[in-house]
């Protein structure tokens, strides 16, 4: 059956539902108190699914990608004096280390595996270094399809009382993170991964006290996050340049559903049956996993391409049957993703998986 819309089998941006889609059909003054009334229902929420408050935290909302958002965090609050460190397992801990050399903040990087898990035995002696003022890492690495021990990374960094930085960009909104027990100071996330949005706004939880002394620091005028969380608090959320209106109509209606269906766990449960499924099924067809089972997210996977498999030629009858993979090789692995996250459902995936199939036993008969 073919598809009138493809289905993205990705890490995000991702298919998103019809009312998501339905939400940026209206059109919204970025100066009227109704979108600000928007702007501040979108982060009392986000606070709730992050298993924070008001009184710890802030939600700061900045325009662009997730990237974007990164680059504010790293570029607004590490002064001259600081030193981050940034513990990497894949590119985008790389892309943190690019945008501090670019932006020539003082940073340290210690590269470990991208099919491992950042090992908690080795990274120590490095967080504790007298040296280091900030601790940077990714929670879910998308590059292999990782997922870090945050609970135990943070452990270290509050011992060693260091200012920790979390890119959650592909873990928020389908894996429970409880961002005040855990005393993060910075996390960053996306409009368009597990929140289900679409791509144009970057979301950081900011904590107040860490936040609130970091005036004057960054390098940059747009994204300078100091700037942007005093404005939001001080205008009811108002941005202090032109706002991403539909997108975050759209983000609200994916909030709103995450949560009437369930919540972050339940959808943690539906990513993980998506991915067992998937998994159990491209095994089954000769293709193997790269990273180790306790060591997998659940939102993507990836496969080792079998000698003498044309991957090319199987993405492009896939997207011909409408359905995108997860295309581009990883440094070092001739390898191939498939994500399972966004509006998919099980009966998508063993569609998916059923052209998969047709495609690997026509390969097969032709050997």
């Amino acid at each position: 059956m073919l598809y009138d819309q493809k289905l993205l089998f990705t890490p995000g941006p991702l298919t998103t539902s019809a009312s998501v889609k339905q939400a940026m059909m209206k059109d919204i003054g970025t100066r009227d108190t109704a979108f600000n009334d928007l702007v501040q229902s979108i982060r009392g929420k986000l606070l709730t699914l992050g298993q924070t408050d008001a009184y710890t935290h802030s939600v700061v909302l900045l325009q662009g990608s997730g990237t974007y958002g990164v680059e504010s965090v790293l570029s607004s609050t590490i002064a001259p004096t600081g030193k981050v460190l940034i513990l990497e397992n894949g590119a985008y801990g790389k892309r943190m280390a690019e945008i501090c050399e670019k932006a020539h903040i003082p940073f340290e990087k210690k590269s470990f595996s991208m099919i491992r898990s950042l090992p908690l035995d080795e990274i120590e002696e490095d967080i504790c270094k007298h040296d280091i003022t900030h601790v940077a890492f990714v929670h879910c690495e998308t590059t292999a399809g990782v997922m870090n021990d945050l609970e135990g990374i943070m452990n270290i960094i509050n011992k060693h009382k260091k200012i920790s930085i979390v890119d959650a960009m592909s873990s928020f909104g389908g894996f429970p993170i409880p961002i005040k027990a855990l005393d993060i100071d910075y996390l960053i996330t996306s409009s368009n991964k597990c929140l289900h949005g679409v791509p144009g706004v970057a979301l950081i939880f900011a904590k107040k006290e860490t936040i609130g002394s970091c005036k004057g620091i960054c390098r940059s005028l747009s994204l300078d996050l100091y700037e942007q969380y005093r404005y939001m608090e001080e205008q009811n959320g108002a941005f202090r340049f032109t706002s991403p209106t539909q997108v975050l109509a759209a983000l609200e209606t994916a909030i709103d559903e995450l949560i009437h269906t369930g919540g972050i766990e339940k959808r943690h449960q539906t990513y993980a049956g998506l991915q067992k499924s998937i998994q159990k099924e491209m095994e089954a067809l000769g293709f193997q996993t790269l990273v180790k089972l306790k060591e997998q997210s659940v939102i993507i996977t990836t496969y080792v391409i079998p000698e003498h498999f044309d991957f090319c030629d199987f993405y492009e009858y896939m997207k011909a049957h409408g359905f995108l993979l997860y295309s581009g090789k990883l440094p070092s692995y001739d390898a191939f993703r498939i994500g399972n996250i966004g509006e998919i459902t099980q009966e998508d995936v063993n569609a998916m998986l059923a052209c998969a199939a047709s495609y690997v036993k026509e390969w097969s008969a032709c050997r």
